[in-house]
């Protein structure tokens, strides 16, 4: 930092940083504003066949009656609402995400649900979530490290929220080349049009991809006892090709952004070329992808 008339300036390294990664932020909110109906109106597609995923982060994470639980980057509250229901009437659970569309969907599901022990705010960063130190037992981050421009403030942020013992889970993918959803979908895109921007250096759905790096977020944030897991599952499941196609233009926000630019003719061509595609991988039933799954979960000291 530096001082000007005895304030405290950003050094310009600090505030081209800040700004960047506020420049990112924005572009996310505007992303995931376009699918977040999309992705209340599709959810079981995901979290039916993603059931394994779930099942592990719950097993990690262990919470237990009466406990209050953060779920960091909620999304439209996937874990939430499993979480909700193993800490009980007397726990609690906090959704905190950066996109208001996608708490707002959050909020109708829930009350959708009758889930009354579960709530769902909107966070201006990963880096500010709003709450109390020390307040929660347990916290999870459900494919949403990736995404986010200061990983290491988020979880030096989940640290601080959790109290002492409390315990972390985040789950992401592995690269492009192990999940087969990214594979097919970037393939059909690529042979008419660039893809968006955004991977395994960048923020993106496969962005923080390696377990070694997932490990060393939160061995560096200070979390002990840190270990990863990896492992193949489902990622979602649609009855036929053209639903899976439909499925992943309606939740994908950069990819809504790119096909809404095209010309007619270029999209009927990838829509047909998706079919085709879909069709030859999954010839015998429904289009159930699966992918590279990477857990880290890790306590904070006593």
């Amino acid at each position: 930092m530096s001082s000007i008339a005895g304030i405290e300036q950003p050094v310009p390294n600090e505030e081209a940083g800040r700004m960047t990664m506020e420049a990112a932020r924005e572009r996310q909110r505007v992303e995931w504003a376009l699918c977040a109906s999309a992705w209340r109106r599709h959810r079981t597609s995901f979290t039916e066949p993603g059931r394994e995923i779930t099942e592990r982060m719950l097993r990690l994470a262990a919470p237990r009656a009466g406990q209050r639980v953060l779920d960091l980057a909620c999304g439209v509250g996937n874990p939430a609402f499993d979480l909700a229901r193993l800490v009980g009437p007397e726990g609690r659970v906090l959704g905190l995400d950066l996109s208001g569309p996608m708490v707002a969907e959050a909020r109708t599901l829930a009350a959708e649900l009758g889930a009354a022990n579960v709530e769902f705010r909107t966070i201006p960063g990963e880096h500010e979530l709003g709450v109390p130190a020390g307040g929660f037992d347990v916290a999870t981050c459900r494919a949403g490290l990736q995404y986010m421009p200061d990983r290491r403030g988020a979880v030096h942020a989940v640290l601080a929220a959790l109290r002492p013992g409390g315990r972390f889970v985040a789950m992401t993918l592995g690269s492009a080349e192990r999940c087969m959803p990214f594979q097919l979908t970037n393939g059909i895109v690529s042979r008419h049009v660039p893809l968006p921007t955004g991977g395994d250096d960048g923020d993106g759905p496969v962005a923080l991809s390696s377990p070694a790096d997932l490990a060393g977020l939160l061995t560096g944030a200070g979390f002990t006892g840190v270990r990863t897991e990896v492992f193949e599952a489902p990622i979602f499941e649609a009855p036929d090709p053209a639903a899976a196609w439909a499925l992943f233009t309606e939740t994908a926000g950069p990819f809504i952004q790119l096909l809404s630019s095209l010309p007619d003719e270029t999209r009927r061509a990838i829509d047909e070329d998706a079919e085709r595609t879909f069709a030859k991988a999954f010839p015998d039933g429904p289009v159930r992808p699966t992918g590279e799954i990477l857990l880290v979960s890790g306590d904070k000291p006593e």
